[in-house]
């Protein structure tokens, strides 16, 4: 996807999304936590908040349908990792300024390929031993956008990123990291490129 570098997006983010302040106050509070980067001190040269895209699907177990055991996955855009998400969150239509989009690499297609084998392998795994295969139904998919607080740290190490979930204000652990690295990586080049 080729965008223009100004103007907004329409996106579809969770409605339940901390403020920046608040994410900004969180992420100066881990920052001066020694035990983050115990080598140095680190020092914020800069900090922004990116918008991660995601593919949204929702699986039905045939064998346990009339239990309506869904299977709710989230595929990162990035690099396609998935992840099982417990509980539904009600999504917002949001404008957001072009330069805050990480850009989608993976189809949708591949996500949905990932996701079904992710769901088909717990599956199998939490059915008999008697049971060799299991094909899930998709119920239902999507696009979504989940926001990331990233802060730029320069440390005796380098540039490091400290990132926050931007619904839960957790850090964002060693994968969506990650897939943020990438993405601003990815970006950064096109940048170069025109």
């Amino acid at each position: 996807m080729v965008h223009p570098s100004w103007g907004e997006a329409r996106i579809r983010i969770p409605g339940i999304c901390l403020s920046l302040s608040h994410l900004r106050s969180l992420a100066e509070k881990r920052v001066k936590r020694r035990s983050i980067f115990p080598w140095s001190q680190p020092r914020r040269v800069a900090e922004e908040i990116l918008y991660v895209p995601y593919f949204f699907f929702r699986y039905l177990n045939p064998k346990h349908r009339h239990r309506f055991y869904l299977y709710d996955v989230l595929v990162d855009g990035i690099l396609g990792f998935s992840e099982f998400i417990r509980g539904t969150f009600e999504l917002k239509e949001f404008s957001v300024s072009w330069e805050r989009l990480l850009e989608r690499t993976i189809l949708k297609e591949e996500a949905e390929s990932r996701a079904r084998k992710a769901v088909e392998s717990y599956a199998l795994r939490r059915q008999s031993l008697w049971v060799k295969e299991i094909k899930v139904e998709l119920v239902e998919s999507g696009e979504i956008y989940l926001p990331y607080w990233v802060s730029y740290l320069e440390t005796a190490k380098g540039i490091e990123i400290l990132a926050l979930n931007g619904v839960s204000g957790t850090p964002a652990g060693p994968r969506p990291e990650n897939v943020l690295k990438a993405g601003i990586a990815r970006a950064e080049w096109q940048r170069d490129q025109s």
